[in-house]
């Protein structure tokens, strides 16, 4: 992406980027979230009022089988989508259809190699899950990833900037995946470290929060919940999972991708399982 719109190269690259988020730090919640899903909306609606009938544009939704969970739905917020949506979906569900159909039709057609053993067929139906799971990447997740690496960087390597540190200082801080994607953007650095103790001082403060808001549902209380009490454990949720949508979930996560801890700890509870009912 270019330096104007991620924000790390160059005083006009730094100043779109530096600019966009002492203004995100002005807002609640985590700020990184904020303007990936700022850049979000604004992919969002270019694509709807100008990019509908493109071609590049109707390739590149093919070949990622439309938008994901996330961007599918904000379509919904941005003003006067359901035209172009419509426009949209309907080549994309038209496409979803003729690809399905053509592995059903392969299928009729070599139905009588299954009488062949030997040959271990695989039937076009099956090859389904392995076409939807290679498609590419969503266009809007793809874009946006690069301005988000962007504000990180800029981030990290600018909190000393008096302006940005204190908007930082005053804000909600990064939520922890933003925080460690700093990490592993800047590695270490004097500026990183600066970040990392002004977020971890913010996290602190939530968990006060939480602990007086658990304190105060006692029975025998008599002080009022305050606005940051009654706030607590919204904000736990977006300082440990990020703002809704932009990191997803792990409903469908391959097994290739669970932690090899989570895998052997797995294995051991199925053999202790197992020598039980061997018993």
């Amino acid at each position: 992406m270019a330096d104007s719109q991620s924000g790390t190269g160059g005083k006009a690259g730094r100043f779109v980027g530096y600019v966009r988020l002492v203004d995100a730090c002005r807002e609640p919640g985590c700020p990184a979230c904020r303007l990936v899903t700022q850049d979000s909306r604004r992919h969002l609606n270019a694509i709807l009022y100008e990019q509908v009938t493109d071609p590049d544009t109707r390739r590149r939704l093919r070949a990622s089988w439309g938008f994901c969970g996330w961007h599918a739905w904000m379509l919904l917020e941005v003003e006067n989508s359901p035209s172009g949506a419509a426009i949209i979906y309907e080549d994309l569900v038209r496409t979803v259809i003729d690809r399905l159909g053509r592995l059903s039709a392969r299928s009729r057609r070599a139905a009588f190699v299954s009488l062949l053993p030997w040959l271990e067929p695989r039937s076009a139906p099956g090859r389904a899950p392995n076409l939807y799971r290679r498609r590419e990447l969503c266009p809007v997740c793809e874009s946006t990833a690069a301005a988000e690496q962007g504000y990180l960087q800029t981030l990290a390597r600018f909190i000393g900037e008096p302006d940005l540190r204190l908007a930082y200082a005053s804000s909600d801080g990064l939520c922890a995946p933003h925080a460690v994607g700093a990490i592993e953007i800047v590695r270490d650095s004097a500026e990183l470290r600066e970040l990392l103790d002004l977020t971890l001082q913010k996290w602190a403060r939530v968990r006060d929060d939480l602990a007086s808001f658990i304190r105060k549902h006692d029975y025998r209380n008599t002080e009022p919940y305050t606005d940051a009490d009654a706030t607590s454990y919204t904000r736990a949720f977006e300082l440990l999972a990020g703002a809704t949508g932009v990191f997803g979930n792990d409903l469908h996560a391959t097994v290739e991708s669970i932690p090899r801890r989570r895998r052997r700890r797995g294995a051991r509870g199925d053999a202790k399982r197992r020598a039980t009912a061997a018993d």
